[in-house]
């Protein structure tokens, strides 16, 4: 793109330096000099166009502020109508450099102007306000390198959080594959290793055909059916098509409580229902694993309600909590959970809160989304969250890390 501005900027300053008036004194190598000028842009734009660069962008900017330098100087130096190249030289300098180097070639440019106003003879003879003039041209062109090494400094902040967030996607992407493989081997082991070896077990004990061998193939098929049930809502939240996204969380908040051993509480405002159940299940779904997995908690409450911003998903327990630190390192360290739903609330247009519990117990992560349609009725408030259980004497499960999976 540089090497075409470069190329067109060619004929603009022949047009400059022809057709407006300017003072004579040291015009003669003009024409050689616009002549190498043109023949340089050509050369660069053929290497770009050929993805192989004539020279690193920190000697293109040499080159061009050289050039630049030697053009105003031979066309009327500080009045020149070329001088005006110099205002466009540092924002180049901003797109192409880090902010060091465009601070350098933006001064440079001011350095080299005041060389070209203070070395051209007798200014006053050209025109009486020759010092205000080129004292003012200083000035414009001295904030013009300020602005340009601060858009510089910007632009080099945001390519480093891009490729951060760049490479914080690829991450994520590659974990939640991974997850989503062990999700898979975990149904077939559950498959294979319980539902199926307890219909087998059944059909055996059916086939000796005695009273007590079918009161226990009745219970091992009771029990397949249960885990064929389980994996399949795991494999698809049938409940929340079927009983809406209260009983589907309260189904999810009871195998939780009764798989880890914390008692749960769940709260859904009705005005919720329908409106986003599909993401607030699987929000909800991945932070309720996530708290009994790692939290240690005693208690769980779960609350979805409608308010002015939409709609508000609240998981806290009262375990362990999660350290700051934790959740900056935790989607390097291999655990996406929390990472996924930050994601996901984000691109629904929402955001995703963790704070510490009351009295600095447990977390609280609220997921905040936008409403799919008008809520009917008015907004509700949320409901308070049970009280946390006292904890002396009480026993504990041996604590785990900080973060989910």
């Amino acid at each position: 793109m540089l090497a075409v501005i470069r190329l067109a900027a060619v004929p603009v300053f022949i047009v400059a330096e022809r057709l407006v008036e300017h003072p004579v004194a040291n015009s003669a190598p003009f024409g050689p000099l616009i002549a190498v000028t043109a023949a340089y842009a050509i050369v660069t734009l053929l290497a770009e166009l050929a993805d192989r660069p004539l020279m690193a962008a920190r000697a293109l900017a040499i080159a061009d502020l050289l050039l630049i330098t030697a053009l105003v100087a031979t066309s009327g130096g500080p009045f020149s109508q070329l001088r005006y190249a110099f205002f466009l030289l540092p924002v180049g300098a901003a797109l192409l450099l880090r902010p060091a180097l465009t601070a350098a070639a933006s001064t440079a440019c001011v350095a080299l102007y005041g060389v070209i106003a203070l070395s051209y003879p007798e200014p006053t003879a050209v025109r009486p306000d020759a010092i205000g003039f080129e004292f003012t041209q200083v000035l414009f062109l001295a904030w013009m390198s300020a602005a340009a090494t601060l858009l510089s400094i910007v632009l080099t902040r945001n390519a480093r959080e891009i490729a951060a967030l760049a490479t914080s996607r690829g991450r994520l992407v590659a974990q939640t594959l991974d997850a989503d493989d062990r999700a898979r081997r975990r149904l077939a082991e559950a498959l294979h290793d319980e539902a199926l070896q307890n219909l087998l077990a059944a059909r055996q004990l059916l086939d000796a055909g005695d009273a007590s061998s079918t009161a226990l193939a009745r219970e091992g098929l009771d029990e397949g059916v249960a885990q064929i049930r389980r994996a399949v809502f795991d494999l698809h939240p049938y409940l929340l098509e079927q009983a809406g996204l209260r009983a589907a969380l309260q189904a999810i908040a009871d195998r939780a409580a009764q798989r880890v051993g914390f008692t749960a509480s769940v709260e859904v405002d009705p005005v919720v229902e329908g409106q986003r159940d599909q993401l607030l299940f699987s929000l909800a779904r991945e932070l309720i694993a996530n708290a009994a997995k790692h939290s240690n908690a005693l208690s769980l409450y779960v609350d979805v309600h409608a308010d002015d911003d939409g709609l508000t998903l609240t998981v806290a327990d009262d375990g362990r909590g999660i350290t700051s630190n934790a959740v900056a390192t935790a989607q390097a360290d291999g655990h996406i959970g929390l990472a996924s739903c930050v994601e996901r609330a984000e691109a629904a247009g929402g955001e995703l809160l963790i704070t510490p519990g009351p009295n600095g117990r447990g977390t609280v992560v609220r997921v905040q989304v936008p409403a799919a349609q008008p809520i009917e009725g008015p907004p509700t408030v949320a409901a308070a969250a049970p009280a946390l259980p006292p904890t002396s004497g009480a026993p504990r499960r041996p604590p785990g890390i900080t973060m989910g999976s």
